[in-house]
């Protein structure tokens, strides 16, 4: 088993690294609890838990070179049990590029998280800390002084003179967040606030800014979600979701629901699909997408979605949009959640 768990690890590594921001969203936000909210480090029934999630999306928009914007996320959470204390870590790797001008951005979060019990009510906490690392090729981009009248295009060969930009950017990130949930009889409601970018940090790519007060900061990112199971049989289980996030003017809003059915087969016995609507509140709707996925081996959940876009930008990509993909590993626990004291008599 330790062995197995080794391999299974490492081919997780090596899946998503083969692949390559603004803050990173997904279109399977449920499916990457690391992004979603710090409070659901070791929300899940197990040893512990790898994540990999990979999306590409708006490749039609950015030719020839066709790259569009490329997410590509490993995550590794565990559950450790201290007497009847549960406490939760995780850390987070993402990388994120958008290849019209190598813009990427690359993060490196950790969590903790802390989960306990108030009568029937579930209640967790977590925080999340790391670096935010940001690049960008400042050759692949033009800027007012490079437009050539005479031929009427950019040079790239004309210096840009912006002395004091510089092409990349590191800050400190900092969020926090809760979750509560509780078992009615066949439903089992989950509802989670979160908080993203604590601290404020600067952002700003210009050197003479450092020192100074004025230098722009990222604004808070609120996030609430919520989700609900309900167990309509012994096969059948429901599993309507929602996210909304927003900062400042901008804002995202997602509704949809899975629907997971168990096939009885040994190696896949689970299936699992649905279908999402995603728009912004007093904005033009933006997309919808089918999920369809399976369960390998109890072990695993392989889930995909494919973005159809609907909105005004569909007319010039034929409605084309975003490929996501993700692997969940949840090792099984062998460990007995109950404490056994021996008794003398017998």
């Amino acid at each position: 088993m330790r062995y197995r768990s080794l391999t299974i690890l490492l081919l997780f590594f090596i899946i998503v690294g083969e692949y390559n921001a603004q803050d990173i969203h997904l279109s399977q936000f449920y499916a990457s609890d690391h992004l979603l909210n710090p409070s659901k480090m070791g929300d899940f029934e197990g040893d512990f838990r790898i994540t990999g999630n990979y999306r590409n999306q708006w490749k039609q928009i950015n030719p020839p070179v066709n790259k569009g914007i490329t997410t590509s996320i490993v995550s590794f959470d565990k559950t450790f049990r201290l007497r009847s204390q549960e406490v939760n870590a995780g850390i987070l790797i993402a990388h994120d590029e958008f290849g019209g001008i190598n813009f990427s951005t690359n993060k490196i979060l950790l969590s903790g998280a802390y989960a306990f019990s108030l009568g029937d009510h579930n209640l967790r906490a977590g925080v999340q800390t790391g670096f935010v690392f940001r690049n960008s090729d400042l050759s692949a981009q033009t800027f007012p002084v490079q437009w050539d009248y005479p031929t009427g295009s950019f040079n790239t060969a004309t210096s840009n003179q912006e002395s004091a930009l510089s092409p990349s950017l590191t800050y400190f990130d900092l969020n926090f967040g809760v979750q509560w949930s509780k078992q009615f009889g066949k439903l089992h409601p989950k509802v989670g606030v979160a908080l993203n970018h604590l601290n404020r940090p600067r952002d700003s790519y210009f050197a003479n800014d450092y020192f100074s007060e004025s230098k722009e900061r990222l604004r808070i990112r609120n996030v609430i979600h919520g989700e609900l199971e309900y167990y309509y049989s012994s096969k059948l289980t429901m599993q309507p979701k929602f996210l909304l996030m927003w900062t400042t003017k901008a804002n995202d809003f997602i509704v949809g629901s899975n629907f997971r059915y168990k096939t009885g087969n040994n190696v896949i016995p689970a299936i699992f699909g649905g279908v999402f609507y995603r728009n912004g509140i007093e904005t033009n709707r933006d997309a919808v997408y089918p999920v369809i996925g399976v369960n390998y081996l109890e072990d695993f959940d392989l889930g995909f979605s494919y973005d159809v876009n609907i909105s005004t930008l569909s007319k010039n990509v034929d409605r084309k949009g975003t490929f996501e993909v993700s692997i969940i590993y949840i090792a099984p626990n062998f460990n007995s959640k109950r404490l056994t004291i021996p008794c003398e008599r017998y």
